[in-house]
């Protein structure tokens, strides 16, 4: 595809860098890549890989030999592949998988013998993972946790920010605050769990972890407007019955 670059590139102590129009993702080879932004100092290093939006301020430096192989793509196609893991405000980080360091030696490889339509190949699988998988950490965490008490000050020192700023850089990534978007995650999880009639509400709501029934019938309302009993019986329910009655009709007997 036109408007994607591929090349390799050694840092020196100090590079500034700010693109309108095309994302970089840099991946180290060897060595580590030092990135400078607003929210501070990060080192990416060969097990790793980094997405730097367009717009970004930053300065990528090293003080000890290194390379890396680094993409350029215009920023609307990486966002059309990306959805909402770009905010245009921090870089992105990833810890390479066993897949990825696989893929990372064939890129390397097809870069190498000046394979481009290969290299766009491997780089829209690379795009297809990082898409699976959010670059955040504390995002990551959230949704292995969300059932547990989180402190935001805690989901701060994971990406390194302070808590204030965590809670903007959440805003702006997610369109909703950390606290939030637990609840949203919750909530979700609760219509799924409706769904069992095995499962009392007062039991359900402990599973999410709330300690009190009125405080998750209370989040429920918010977000669905309508309350756990409420939503089973009026839209799971009536599912079902529907279900029953379909079944009947077509033919099923009825053996007594």
């Amino acid at each position: 595809m036109e408007g994607i670059y591929f090349y390799f590139m050694s840092f020196s102590e100090e590079q500034h860098y700010c693109s309108a129009t095309h994302c970089k993702i840099v991946i180290p080879i060897h060595g580590y890549t030092g990135i400078l932004t607003q929210s501070g100092e990060k080192r990416v290093n060969s097990s790793q890989f980094c997405l730097l939006s367009v717009g970004l301020s930053y300065s990528l430096c090293s003080t000890e030999s290194n390379e890396s192989l680094v993409i350029e793509i215009p920023g609307r196609y990486i966002r059309e592949n990306l959805r909402n893991q770009l905010d245009g405000q921090s870089e992105l980080i990833w810890n390479l998988s066993i897949i990825w360091q696989s893929v990372k030696d064939l890129l390397i490889h097809e870069v190498m013998q000046g394979n481009h339509e290969e290299a766009v190949i491997l780089l829209n699988y690379w795009l297809h993972k990082m898409a699976e998988k959010p670059a955040s950490v504390s995002i990551r965490f959230i949704h292995q946790h969300y059932t547990e008490k989180i402190d935001v000050k805690s989901l701060a020192a994971m990406e390194h920010y302070t808590p204030s700023y965590y809670c903007d850089w959440f805003k702006r990534k997610m369109k909703m605050t950390p606290l939030e978007y637990i609840h949203f995650l919750r909530i979700h999880r609760a219509k799924e769990l409706l769904g069992d009639s095995k499962l009392s509400v007062l039991t359900i709501s402990y599973q999410l972890g709330y300690e009190y029934n009125a405080s998750f019938t209370k989040m429920f309302k918010k977000y669905e407007q309508c309350s756990p009993s409420e939503y089973r019986a009026e839209k799971l329910l009536p599912n079902t019955e529907l279900l029953r009655k379909t079944g009947t009709q077509s033919g099923s007997v009825v053996v007594n």
